[in-house]
């Protein structure tokens, strides 16, 4: 068994003792959103799950906060406060401690709700638009802030000294102070944006003195010793950003100032940089909380792509911090923290990175999680042994078949897996084929586990037959025989120079020098990129007028500007007429005709359900479900999702 010593020491923000070094780190879930428990119990959850500490937020400390809020229960009036403490009571009797993280974003009405609420920072200076974030450099306008005065800077530090006291007043046991993504107090750190000439403006000092005075606000309304930790940038991702060795200037100053502790997340709401992707490899960040762990002596959290406890151990043996931040890796698995505990590292499941939690909140959906179906959903369902257990057959062991067997195993049924093919997993293989997509690989290895350690037979090679069904007379078949690639009738198809995007990721195929991609999708856009990685070239054609349209906002413009940094040549507005040896005919706005030489077409135009199975045995089973893409082609989220609620359903 694997033993994780440094991970579980106990460890101390200031006054406030933990029971080892595993911090949860805000996350945005929407769930406050509606009138329900819902908050409550996904934070208990992760506090039975063994986490030492649980930080909440992000929590507003200035109306009305954010334009795009993403959350709506805030601490800048006594209103929410009932709210916030049915948060910390969940948290506490479930054994876990509880922060309230204080945020300052930079729409402000100082009027409060009889105010007009404006863009305010520390001086009047307009962002430049090169290379930075989409949403800012592609915005039609993007008005400056307008500069505090010094009053309105007093007005703004009492709201995040009445927000710390409205903290303790819900029980929290300790608060952290959101100093980075570029809202107001991040903003005064930075000379670019910050070009006083008063007391919070020139040297660094000056410009750390917004933050420092907030902290001493806080000391004067909550007490002295009450835990204060300070999320800080550590390294500012943008043109006009601080490098690592100004913000170890700035941690020196903050921990004069009080700060009980440093959370070291290099965020900036503008940046075009890459943080919390699937691209950006694990630990990635690790050297930042080091740098400043270097010049403090107060605790440094690092945070950002640590999902393995493995890893977490190691960052803690080897001194580059003292705690680790962890914030998806809590969604996907809220027992993380027990089951490394104990050794059973093979049970957890580790977070991919693949960002469905932020694309949901960005897209003013409830926060989901793409492996982990229950969270968000912790008071809907309930792992209970069914009281007459079934004999269950499910044909096909891709993700929504083996997590169906997975669920319906826990719960007491019999559950046999037919696989067609010579392992299990499915489109999970294809997808750790592509570019940075091999995380992936944890998931297959963490159901694989799961369903040997839950006793699923698994046939491999072996398909289900009406026979198999006769003679193992099932109660209940699940088809979860996945998709097919779309062919559509178009001229050419047929082609010795056609290939489908699955042909290429599995190597059945080869490329030549010039290819052309049909279907800007997800799939089309990855296998345009792992072909360009040998040295091909490579144009991808998409019908619609957007490139990737199947991607969420996290990661639509992170891979378009890999590929376009590749030198992939992306066509949108082209609709492909006929294919020859030589090329794509095309139409492009349904008007002009153009003509794209290739040596290769690879097809990427979607999938269609592979049923055939469901319609030719649903007549020998007594109950027949579909799931997953057998049902619908989707994501691997839905997939998931759909082989959870059939093994709770049954």
């Amino acid at each position: 068994m694997v033993k994780l010593e440094k991970l579980f020491e106990s460890s101390k923000i200031g006054a406030l003792e933990l029971p080892n070094r595993i911090v949860m780190v805000a996350v945005s879930t929407r769930y406050d959103f509606e009138e329900s428990n819902r908050l409550a119990n996904f934070y208990a959850a992760r506090a039975r799950g063994g986490v030492g500490l649980i930080i909440t937020g992000a929590l507003q400390t200035l109306y009305p906060g954010r334009k795009i809020g993403a959350g709506r229960i805030n601490i800048y009036n006594d209103e929410d406060i009932p709210k916030l403490s049915k948060w910390v009571k969940a948290i506490h009797d479930n054994g876990g401690k509880a922060a309230a993280q204080l945020a300052t974003y930079g729409y402000w009405s100082k009027k409060g709700p009889k105010g007009t609420a404006e863009n305010v920072g520390p001086s009047t200076v307009t962002l430049p638009r090169e290379n930075i974030h989409p949403l800012f450099s592609l915005a039609e306008y993007l008005p400056p802030d307008r500069a505090l005065t010094l009053e309105e800077i007093s007005m703004i530090q009492d709201a995040i000294g009445d927000a710390a006291s409205r903290a303790r007043e819900a029980g929290f046991d300790a608060i952290e102070l959101q100093c980075i993504g570029g809202n107001i107090l991040h903003r005064f750190t930075n000379p670019f944006l910050n070009i006083r000439e008063d007391q919070y403006g020139g040297s660094l000092e000056n410009r750390v003195r917004m933050i420092s005075e907030s902290l001493a606000n806080i000391k004067k309304k909550v007490g002295i010793d009450f835990p204060i930790i300070c999320r800080i940038a550590g390294s500012d991702p943008v043109p006009w950003g601080l490098e690592l060795d100004h913000w170890q200037e700035i941690a020196s100053l903050l921990e004069k100032a009080g700060a009980h502790a440093l959370n070291v997340y290099p965020k900036w709401f503008e940046s075009r940089e890459p943080l919390p992707q699937i691209c950006v490899p694990r630990n990635a960040f690790v050297h930042l909380a080091e740098g400043i762990k270097q010049v403090v002596n107060i605790p440094v959290i690092a945070n950002v792509r640590i999902n393995d406890p493995l890893d977490a151990e190691q960052i803690l043996a080897s001194g580059k911090a003292d705690i680790i931040g962890m914030g998806r890796p809590l969604i996907a698995d809220p027992d993380l923290p027990n089951k490394a505990k104990e050794g059973r590292l093979e049970d957890i499941r580790l977070c991919t990175a693949c960002c469905r939690c932020y694309d949901d909140v960005a897209s003013d959906r409830y926060m989901s999680c793409a492996v982990n179906a229950l969270a968000g959903r912790e008071d809907q369902y309930t792992f209970t042994r069914v009281k007459k257990a079934k004999k269950i057959f499910i044909i096909g062991g891709g993700p929504a078949g083996m997590e169906a067997a997975r669920v319906a195993a826990l719960r007491g049924h019999h559950v046999t897996i037919f696989e067609a093919k010579d392992k299990l997993g499915g489109q999970l293989h294809y997808a750790n084929l592509l570019p940075f997509k091999d995380e992936w690989n944890s998931t297959l290895h963490y159901l694989t586990a799961q369903l040997s350690k839950l006793h699923v037979e698994v046939r491999i090679n072996e398909t289900c037959t009406a026979k198999a069904l006769e003679e193992g007379r099932p109660d209940v078949l699940i088809v979860a025989t996945g998709a097919t690639a779309l062919m559509p009738d178009l001229p050419g198809i047929d082609g010795d120079n056609v290939a489908t995007a699955i042909d290429i990721i599995t190597g059945r195929k080869q490329a030549g020098q010039n290819v052309v991609v049909i279907g800007g999708g997800a799939t089309g856009c990855e296998t345009a990129e792992l072909i360009a990685q040998k040295g091909k070239q490579v144009t991808v054609l998409e019908m619609l007028g957007r490139m990737g349209a199947d991607y969420g906002p996290m990661n639509r413009w992170v891979v378009i500007d890999r590929l376009i940094a590749a030198g992939i040549r992306l066509e949108t507005g082209v609709k492909a007429e006929a294919i020859t040896e030589k090329g794509v005919s095309v139409i492009r706005a349904g008007l002009y005709p153009e003509f794209f030489e290739a040596d290769t077409v690879v097809l990427a135009l979607g999938m269609v359900p592979a049923d055939a199975v469901a319609r030719n045995l649903e007549s020998k089973v007594p109950i027949v479900f579909k799931i997953g893409d057998a049902a619908k082609p989707a994501g691997f989220t839905e997939a998931i999702e759909s082989g959870f609620k059939i093994g709770f359903q049954i």
